[in-house]
């Protein structure tokens, strides 16, 4: 009967650890495929938008790069964010600024 019980401990051990591992693996998923722009900086914390769904997300200064702006986009990258320049969509963003004040 002892090792009945212990069997089932494992068992409830194991199942509570792969439940944990698939949320991570989600919530990294999640991530990888997010596109944020920072709308706002606000002392310390960025407020940053979805792309995808417009929802609003704030995310510490301290995690982020440190030439983060207003109108950055972010991607998440090997563990960490990083500011997307693949588009230069500040750059476009910058110079139909100039067009605008001409």
């Amino acid at each position: 009967m002892e090792r009945k019980d212990f069997n089932l401990e494992i068992g409830k051990g194991a199942i509570n650890w792969l439940q944990d591992f698939i949320k991570e693996l989600s919530e990294r998923l999640e991530k990888m495929e997010e596109t944020l722009v920072v709308d706002r900086i606000e002392g310390s914390i960025a407020v940053c938008e979805n792309r995808k769904n417009g929802k609003m997300k704030n995310i510490s200064i301290s995690d982020l790069p440190e030439d983060i702006k207003e109108g950055s986009i972010l991607k998440w990258e090997n563990g960490a964010y990083k500011i997307d320049t693949s588009n230069d969509i500040e750059k476009r963003i910058e110079e139909k600024m100039k067009d605008v004040w001409k």
